[in-house]
C-alpha cells in the first residue's frame, strides 16, 4: 500500500484550490523518503498566458534555497581537503577587504564558517548586483570591498547574501573554474540533476521554464547574487538532493560526501524549538524532530526545501508567484504536522473524507465594490479546511471553525461569517 495514500490524494485536491484562492499561476511539489518519491504534483502553468503547463521538470528560480546548494558544494571542497571551514577568506581571496566604521580592518578575521552561518558582519546588498539591479558576478564581488561591516566578525547573526556569494567566488578560485561549472560537475551531474544550473544564460534561454510573477508576469532577469540566489532547478532534481541528504551523503549506492562532513552543515548549534541558521540552512524542531530548511523568495518566485533526517522524509515546493502568503511553506508545515502526528499515533494514513463532505469542496468568490475575494474549501487530513481552520460539522450544511466562525453551505454557495461566497469551481 502506498504510504499516506489518502493524505496525498487530499493534498492533490487541496493545492489547486489554494492556488485559485491566492492567484498562483504554477506550483510543483515533491515529497520523498530515502528510497524515492512518495508524492509528486505539478499544477497550473509557467505563466498566466497558460500556454505551458507546469511539470515536475519545470525549472523555477529557487532564490535563497541556492545557499544550501552552494554550502553543500563548499563542503565537498572541505571533504576533498581543498579548504577548511575555519580558513580565513583572505587565504583564498587575498584581495578581499571590507570597511568598518571604526576605521579598523577586520577582513582577515572573516572565515568561511562565518560566511556560511551569516556571522561575518557583512551587509545584505552590494553596490553592484543586488535585488534591485544587475551587475556581472565579478563586478558584484569587487563592489563588496567598498561596503561597511554591520558588526565585527562573529559578534552576532545577520542574514547576508554577500557572505554566500563570497563563498561561491572562493570556490572558483579553489577549483580554478567558474562556479557554475564546478557545481555542475560536482553536484548536479552526480545527483542526476539534469535540469539544474547556476548558469544565468541557460535559464534565460529556456523557453519552458517558469516565469516569475508579482502582480503580473515579470520579464526574466539574470541574478547577480550567484551563490546566494542564482540557482535554477525543478522539483524532480531537488528531490534527488534531498534523498542524498536523507541517505547521509550516499546517492544510488555511491558516496558523494562523508556523513561526518555533511552533518557539520546542521550541527553548529543544538537544535531547539527556535529556528537557527547553521551552515547554509536553518534548523529547528518540528514535533520534536529535527527539521532542516531553507526558503527562497524574490524575482517573482517563492520556494521551500525541507529535510527531516530523523524520520527520513523531505519535500520541495516551488511557486512562480510572490503575491501570496507563502502557501508552499504552509503546505509543507501542515504536512509535517499531520504526518508526524500520525506516526506518533501509530497510524499509517488519515481517514478518507466522508462522502457527504465532498460536495462542499471548491473555490468560492465574494463580489464587493467592483472587486472580489476568494476562499478555498479543501480537504486535509480527513477533514474540511478553510482559511487555515478545520470546519467542524454541526448539522446539515452548518459548520463552525475552531474560532467559532459560522460557515453555512448551500448547493452553490457558502456564507463565511455571514458573507456570501458563490461557488465558482
Amino acid at each position: 500500500m502506498k504510504l499516506f495514500n489518502n493524505y496525498f490524494d487530499q493534498l492533490a485536491t487541496a493545492i489547486p484550490l489554494l492556488m485559485g484562492e491566492h492567484g498562483i499561476p504554477g506550483f510543483a511539489i515533491s515529497v520523498v523518503d530515502r528510497e524515492g518519491s512518495i508524492f509528486s504534483g505539478a499544477y497550473g502553468y509557467t505563466d498566466t498566458a497558460k500556454r505551458t503547463p507546469v511539470t515536475s521538470e519545470t525549472v523555477f528560480s529557487i532564490q535563497s534555497i541556492s545557499k544550501t546548494y552552494t554550502a553543500f558544494g563548499f563542503m565537498l571542497a572541505v571533504a576533498a581537503g581543498k579548504v577548511s571551514l575555519d580558513d580565513p577568506l583572505k587565504r583564498i581571496v587575498p584581495a578581499f577587504t571590507v570597511k568598518h566604521k571604526d576605521g579598523n580592518d577586520y577582513s582577515g578575521l572573516i572565515t568561511f564558517r562565518h560566511l556560511l552561518s551569516h556571522r561575518s558582519g557583512l551587509g545584505h546588498e552590494a553596490p553592484i548586483g543586488n535585488n534591485f539591479g544587475y551587475g556581472p558576478f565579478t563586478e558584484h564581488i569587487a563592489s563588496i570591498y567598498e561596503t561597511y561591516l554591520r558588526f565585527k566578525p562573529n559578534e552576532t547573526y545577520s542574514y547576508s547574501n554577500l557572505g554566500i556569494d563570497l563563498v561561491a567566488y572562493a570556490l572558483q578560485e579553489i577549483m580554478d573554474m567558474p562556479f557554475e561549472s564546478y557545481m555542475q560537475q560536482s553536484v548536479f551531474t552526480p545527483l542526476n540533476m539534469s535540469r539544474s544550473t547556476y548558469n544565468q544564460q541557460q535559464f534565460l534561454l529556456n523557453n519552458d521554464s517558469a516565469m516569475g510573477h508579482d502582480q503580473q508576469a515579470l520579464a526574466k532577469f539574470p541574478v547577480s547574487m550567484l551563490g546566494a540566489g542564482g540557482m535554477y532547478a525543478c522539483a524532480d532534481d531537488m528531490a534527488q538532493f534531498v534523498m542524498c541528504f536523507l541517505n547521509g551523503g550516499f546517492y544510488e549506492g555511491q558516496q558523494l560526501i562523508d556523513n561526518v562532513i555533511l552533518r557539520k552543515m546542521y550541527t553548529e548549534y543544538s537544535a531547539s524549538e527556535e529556528w537557527r541558521y547553521q551552515l547554509g540552512l536553518g534548523a529547528e524542531l518540528q514535533q520534536r524532530r529535527l527539521l532542516l530548511n531553507h526558503n527562497g523568495g524574490g524575482f517573482g518566485f517563492l520556494g521551500t526545501q525541507d529535510i527531516l533526517p530523523e524520520v527520513e522524509l523531505g519535500a520541495v515546493a516551488l511557486t512562480n508567484s510572490v503575491n501570496h502568503p507563502a502557501i508552499q511553506l504552509l503546505v509543507c508545515r501542515n504536512m509535517w504536522r499531520d504526518l508526524l502526528e500520525m506516526k506518533d499515533a501509530g497510524i499509517v494514513d488519515c481517514e478518507r473524507l466522508d462522502d457527504h463532505l465532498e460536495r462542499y469542496i471548491g473555490l468560492y468568490e465574494a463580489q464587493y465594490n467592483g472587486g472580489s475575494h476568494r476562499l478555498a474549501v479543501f480537504p486535509r487530513n480527513g477533514g474540511l479546511f478553510c482559511k487555515g481552520q478545520r470546519l467542524v460539522y454541526h448539522s446539515s450544511g452548518l459548520f463552525f471553525t475552531g474560532e467559532n466562525d459560522c460557515v453555512e453551505f448551500t448547493d452553490d454557495a457558502m456564507r463565511f461569517n455571514y458573507v456570501l461566497y458563490q461557488k465558482i469551481e
